[in-house]
């Protein structure tokens, strides 16, 4: 196997034995929006849950948060999708929060979508 290979084999070995309550940070398509995340379980399931940080100089609306519950094979098995609550001004964060139905799975979270909206924070 090359290297390359290799590597990204230990990546994803280090992502599914990671521990049960978790936090990462998750990549976006968009670079002035964030995302932060950690798993909690609760009640037999697991909830997911973080913020959403807007480094635009423009507020964030509708945004919409897609979470992914992955199989072994870092294939989605379950998803969900949450609206953040309100708007992210500029240099500020949004909460979100998703009920997802395995504690302990490995999950993936991204932002799915938003809306631009004025500038600055008024």
């Amino acid at each position: 196997m090359t290297t390359r290979i290799m590597t990204l084999i230990a990546a994803l070995m280090t992502l599914l034995l990671a521990p049960a309550v978790t936090i990462a940070l998750s990549p976006t398509p968009v670079t002035e929006l964030r995302v932060e995340w950690e798993q909690v379980s609760r009640r037999g399931g697991a909830v997911v849950r973080g913020y959403i940080y807007n480094e635009h100089q423009m507020r964030a609306e509708n945004v919409r948060v897609r979470v992914e519950q992955l199989d072994a094979e870092a294939r989605p098995v379950v998803t969900r999708t949450v609206f953040v609550i309100g708007t992210i001004p500029y240099r500020d964060r949004g909460y979100f929060e998703v009920t997802m139905p395995a504690a302990g799975a490995t999950y993936r979270v991204s932002i799915e979508s938003f809306d631009r909206a004025g500038c600055g924070n008024g």
